[in-house]
């Protein structure tokens, strides 16, 4: 029996072990006869939160493609964007979480999102992936608004 074999063997009886101690335990705990409780979450900034980070990513991609070909129309555009994202990132994580940090994030994610939406609100007319950051932070920014009340 080679070295890789024991570790093997080994991993297994510690797996049958962990999950013979987890039915045990599951048997022992009394039964309350009710469901456990649901886990909340903001919902609505969550959703918010990651479509304007999706429609973000699409807005800086067609920023970046501009930019390349020495057009420097969408420069302000693509800064906003990406201080916007991270934000957006941190903010639907924190949303998921329930986190007690969500209300000072979700203010600062507002400002983003706000800035962002103004300087897309530009070229919103001729450009499709503007116009969707732009609406994008705009429910995003209503709903950070909303949780940092």
């Amino acid at each position: 029996m080679n070295r890789r074999d024991v570790i093997i063997s080994a991993a297994g009886s510690v797996a049958a072990l962990s999950f013979a101690a987890l039915a045990d335990q599951a048997k022992a705990a009394p039964a309350t006869g009710t469901a456990p409780a649901k886990y909340e979450y903001n919902t609505e900034l969550f959703d918010a939160a990651r479509e304007c980070l999706r429609v973000g990513i699409i807005c800086l991609d067609h920023c970046v493609r501009s930019l390349s070909t020495g057009d420097k129309m969408m420069a302000e555009c693509a800064a906003t964007v990406r201080a916007m994202l991270p934000l957006c990132e941190a903010t639907s994580a924190l949303a998921l979480q329930n986190s007690a940090h969500l209300k000072a994030l979700a203010a600062i994610c507002a400002k983003a999102c706000r800035d962002c939406e103004a300087a897309c609100k530009k070229h919103a007319a001729h450009h499709v992936e503007c116009k969707a950051c732009m609406d994008g932070c705009g429910k995003c920014a209503a709903a950070c608004e909303k949780a940092a009340a």
